[in-house]
């Protein structure tokens, strides 16, 4: 409830649907009953809705596995699942697709989809730039990571080591 009346938010364990808020002069908000619907790459992807209203906007999440990526076979299959499938899923409506991936191998899908001109490819490096002393022995990275890696051959809950760098994070 908002204001005393009903949001509508609703949870299953493959959607949420978020609240349906308005704005001081009683307009719905754009992003009022916006819907995120989860699927995995094989399952369920035609034809889905959510009501009357096709997707808008898809996320593909590191679809390929290092077995796919050292396939040709398999990567062609993936894209042609994803230029049928995927790529129609808004019906004859606007559609943006953003896929998060690392590239394995050179001819895998996140490399063949960079040199596609009809997509946009955006690289982020992993570490702009380690610190200085990340590589010493003895330095406070390495003092750091011993903890962490104790803590997880032991199943801790990494406490100390978290500890650890809240202490000397500057």
């Amino acid at each position: 409830m908002y204001k005393g009346q009903s949001t509508e938010i609703q949870k299953t364990a493959n959607n949420i649907t978020f609240a349906r808020l308005q704005d001081a002069e009683g307009n719905e908000l754009p992003t009022s009953a916006s819907t995120v619907m989860v699927r995995g790459i094989s399952g369920g992807l035609r034809g889905m809705k959510h009501g009357t209203l096709r997707p808008t906007c898809i996320l593909l999440d590191d679809l390929q596995t290092t077995e796919i990526a050292e396939s040709p076979e398999q990567v062609e299959k993936l894209m042609s699942l994803i230029r049928k499938d995927v790529m129609n899923l808004g019906g004859k409506e606007r559609l943006s697709i953003l896929q998060t991936a690392t590239p394995i191998q050179p001819e895998d899908l996140v490399e063949k989809f960079k040199n596609d001109i009809n997509w946009k490819t955006t690289i982020f490096k992993a570490v702009e730039k380690f610190p200085k002393e990340y590589k010493k022995k003895d330095g406070l990275w390495s003092q750091y990571f011993k903890l962490f890696d104790a803590e997880s051959i032991t199943g801790s809950d990494h406490h100390e080591s978290l500890d650890f760098y809240k202490q000397h994070q500057a």
